[in-house]
């Protein structure tokens, strides 16, 4: 939803009385005269501070303001305050005004620097609360919606004890345009609460705000009760009702179309009949806004709200021509084409700029598919690089993962339908590129950060570390209703952000490699195949022109890549779940099997769709990239053959990776241990509600009979000893409970791991085997994948992993695993000893026992390399030649 105002700056900024040397004219003073009149009194220390203050907002209120010359002078005020060393109200506005002053002169880092400065002085309250608020207002332009919330909140918290109930109403309003960017419930609470604080205060004293204010506020809270988590659009028209109603009595054509505007945009949404009106009556009012700060937005809105409009009419070229007439609004240009990363960084609407190239995109699409013209399918890849350039602009500069997530998500939908327009150009390299673009880019940032951190010192390093783990726990107790953990946290990241701001000082190589992500191409990638392997890559959008999806696969080998599009029902989409769901137990009726089947093989022709593609990669090993409904969903156990139970494993051996460019990236890694493996085992556990697992003490045993390994077993398999002891291990067993809720955790014998300890754990292993249940499960995010134990291990810094779908049973897991290590050892790559442990369990068992739920749960993820390469043969050849040449040469010396 779309959001109010940015109030001038000139109304409100400073409480302190402006005046001017009675002796000087305002149109006579210039920079000459300033320094002159400075110069004569340059040994009068209060009355120099007083005449530096009054020169700096001379320059600025002018009518044409001079930002330059009020930044000179206020910085000549704060150093003479500084030369008096008092921390006085005045001391800290002087500080406070220069940051405003650098933000309107787009001075970003200086302004970044007095305003943090201002916020954590404690002198002058009101001063600290809108510095906060000017923080929070900063971070909204920038695109971190959550960060700007956080700043709001605490600045207003201040101003509705210390400051004018003006001055909290701006920022109230503000604060309020997050709540329309990530349309999150807490947000969208929290500044209803603020405006009613502001709506019984206007009660009691019906002149203590404006008109204008009034309207505003009546659009405010229209705003935030039509937005979905709250959903209340009769509750939203009485507020909007109320502000048409003072806008006309106003004459106040800005508020008029800004009204008309949100209305028109929820009965768009609502499908209601008289959008229609309010469309119209937000452009007629838009084109009468004269003189406006930010009509630029409300005139940009009106234009998107009229192309959402043609659109569901169908007229398709009004509403292309609409949606480009908002988006050049959104990016102040006057031709499409003229978008860049420059105007990109500088725009204020980035939301609503990339809402604008979604439904552009979703346009183009319906145009092509009426008229066939493949300039629309490249208006569509034009629309697509724009939103990524967007997103990246905001993405290389942020640091706080919610931020990272929530622009991740918003962008993956389009990266899809740039997969299904790069299938349309038949171009597979760009349908590579963009399903690339669509995983695991954070996490891949994440662990090149942390192998950059040898470029940093070691107290830096370690410093950097225990910032990161005092966040994520508090983070990860923290609930919104939790006052005391919210602002410990917040001072927490205060102080995390400037270590972080000193960082770049003194190290900013560091901070520009870590952002430096790049995408493999599919060149490079068929380059790095072997001739028996191929990569899936799989996408799933939904339908431009329906409630049904679209299947898209890019099958690559070494010497050929064919890309394929399978239109899904509702129906057949809901078959995914169904599979997972039928795999997740055993088969203790026929009937089951019977399901099981028919679902089973119907996925697999959705997946390897015609003859081509299986004739591509008969006997192949497959590595398999997924999003999506196809996460977390095991190709091992598709059934390839209609009236036979043939599993795909059979004839392949299959591994997952979260996407070609992060396997790459994570193989390319240096990693160094001294000791082999290292197998937890706690068997039985403090928490009462966890049942023991005692084939898991065999099973680690099992493993230790194969292999050299050190073991702990029952109270020795604890947390602690896992954290002090796994940095050094080429292999980590944890065979253990696990869960995968909100907070994926694994469990020790008397306490637990949680997910985001692993992300400042180090760990070197080669191989991960995570021997527990649902391992691979967690939160779904879009762009980025599961956020599962899996997830965190690589994290940490594993090179493969081996987790479980479901919750395992203890006995089939053991034999699998016994057979596994055995197949490890005896040389054999990771995925062949996974898979050949998988075929040998389903050959040794029957009946009900071979059902995918006993052997399909574990996947490897990641690397698929023999953990023990076996020694070449050419080592023995020489080794053989040498030991002849030394008996040769010993026979000769005897001789």
């Amino acid at each position: 939803m779309i959001l109010l105002i940015i109030l001038s700056f000139h109304n409100w900024v400073n409480g302190q009385n402006f005046y001017i040397d009675s002796l000087i004219k305002e149109n006579d003073l210039t920079e000459h005269k300033a320094d002159q009149i400075l110069n004569e009194i340059k040994n009068d220390t209060l009355k120099l501070r007083k005449r530096a203050f009054n020169f700096s907002r001379f320059f600025y209120k002018k009518q044409n303001p001079n930002l330059n010359l009020a930044i000179k002078y206020a910085n000549v005020e704060l150093k003479l305050l500084d030369q008096i060393g008092e921390e006085s109200n005045h001391y800290h506005s002087a500080i406070y005004r220069l940051g405003l002053y650098n933000i309107y002169a787009q001075r970003y880092d200086s302004a970044i620097y007095y305003l943090k400065k201002a916020s954590e002085i404690n002198t002058y309250k009101k001063r600290k609360g809108q510095a906060y608020c000017e923080l929070g207002r900063h971070y909204f332009k920038k695109g971190y919606y959550h960060k700007s919330t956080n700043y709001y909140s605490k600045g207003l918290d201040l101003l509705k004890e210390y400051g004018k109930p003006s001055s909290t109403f701006i920022h109230a309003i503000n604060m309020s345009q997050n709540a329309y960017k990530t349309e999150n419930k807490h947000i969208i609470l929290k500044c209803i609460y603020y405006f009613n604080m502001i709506d019984s205060i206007t009660k009691s004293n019906a002149n203590i705000i404006s008109n204008t204010r009034k309207i505003n506020l009546n659009v405010g809270f229209g705003n935030l009760y039509s937005l979905k988590p709250i959903d209340s659009l009769q509750k939203a028209m009485g507020y909007y009702k109320k502000a048409l109603k003072l806008s006309i009595k106003n004459k106040n054509f800005y508020y008029l179309a800004l009204t008309n505007m949100n209305i028109a945009e929820s009965y768009i949404y609502k499908q209601r009949d008289s959008a229609k009106f309010y469309v119209y009556e937000s452009l007629k009012y838009s084109e009468k806004i004269v003189n406006e700060e930010d009509s630029n937005f409300i005139i940009a809105g009106s234009y998107l709200n009229a192309s959402r409009y043609f659109l569901s009419s169908k007229k398709l070229k009004k509403s292309l021509d609409y949606a480009n007439k908002a988006m050049k609004k959104y990016c102040f240009v006057n031709d499409i084409n003229d978008i860049n990363s420059l105007n990109l960084l500088k725009n204020q609407y980035k939301k609503n700029t990339l809402i604008a190239l979604k439904l552009k995109v979703n346009i183009l699409f319906k145009l092509y598919e009426r008229e066939q013209k493949v300039s629309y399918i490249n208006q569509i890849i034009e629309s697509v690089n724009i939103s990524n350039l967007l997103v990246n602009l905001i993405l290389k500069e942020s640091t706080e993962t919610i931020t990272q997530l929530f622009w991740r998500d918003d962008v993956s939908e389009i990266y899809s339908y740039g997969v299904l327009a790069a299938y349309y150009l038949k171009d597979n390299n760009l349908f590579f590129d963009f399903i690339e673009k669509n995983k695991a880019f954070l996490l891949t940032q994440s662990i090149k950060q942390n192998n950059l951190t040898s470029n940093l010192s070691y107290k830096a390093t370690l410093d950097d570390a225990l910032f990161r783990k005092k966040i994520l726990d508090i983070e990860s107790r923290t609930t919104n209703e939790n006052k005391f953990l919210n602002d410990s946290l917040f001072n927490l990241k205060l102080k995390y952000e400037r270590f972080k701001d000193s960082l770049k000082l003194i190290y900013p190589d560091y901070f520009s490699k870590k952002n430096n992500v790049q995408s493999i191409s599919l060149s490079e990638l068929k380059q790095k195949l072997d001739n028996k392997t191929a990569v899936l890559s799989y996408d799933i959008v939904k339908n431009y022109n329906s409630d049904n999806y679209e299947l898209l696969g890019l099958v690559n080998t070494r010497e050929k890549s064919i890309s394929f599009k399978v239109p899904l029902t509702q129906k057949e989409y809901s078959l995914f779940s169904k599979y997972k769901k039928l795999i997740s137990k055993p088969f203790s009726q026929k009937e089951q099997l019977i399901d099981f089947k028919e679902v089973s093989y119907k996925l697999n022709t959705f997946l390897f769709p015609n003859s081509e593609i299986n004739r591509l990669i008969k006997n192949k090993d497959f590595i398999i990239i997924t999003n999506g409904e196809l996460q977390n969903l095991p190709f091992e156990a598709l059934v390839t053959k209609k009236k036979s139970l043939k599993y795909l494993i059979e004839d392949h051996n299959i591994s997952y990776a979260y996407s070609a460019s992060f396997l790459d990236f994570n193989n390319s890694l240096k990693r160094e241990t001294s000791k082999n493996l290292a197998a937890f085992a706690p068997v039985s556990f403090s928490n009462s509600e966890l049942k023991s697992l005692q084939a898991t003490e065999a099973e680690v045993k099992t493993i230790s009979n194969e292999m050299s390994s050190d073991v702990f077993t029952n109270i020795n398999a604890t947390k602690t000893n896992f954290l002090n002891n796994s940095d050094d291990y080429k292999i980590l067993h944890l065979a253990t409970h696990a869960t995968s809720s909100d907070n994926p955790a694994i469990y020790f014998s008397k306490d637990t791991l949680q997910l985001h300890e692993l992300y400042t754990h180090k760990t070197n292993a080669d191989l991960v085997v995570l021997s527990a249940c649902e391992s691979n499960l967690g939160e779904i995010k879009k762009g980025e994948g599961v956020f599962s134990l899996s997830r965190g291990f690589f994290y940490s810094g594993a090179k493969s992993v081996i987790s479980s779908l479901w919750n395992v049973n203890d006995v089939s897991t053991s034999s699998i695993m016994k057979d596994f290590y055995k197949n490890l050892n005896n040389n054999q790559s990771k995925s062949e000893a996974l898979n050949n442990a998988k075929r040998n369990y389903l050959k040794e068992h029957s009946l009900s026992e071979k059902s995918p739920y006993y052997w399909a749960s574990f996947v490897l993820i990641g690397d698929t390399s023999p953990t023990y390469p076996a020694t070449p043969y050419w080592i023995y050849l020489l080794g053989v030649v040498a030991l002849f040449s030394i008996i040769l040469f010993f026979f000769k010396k005897r001789g």
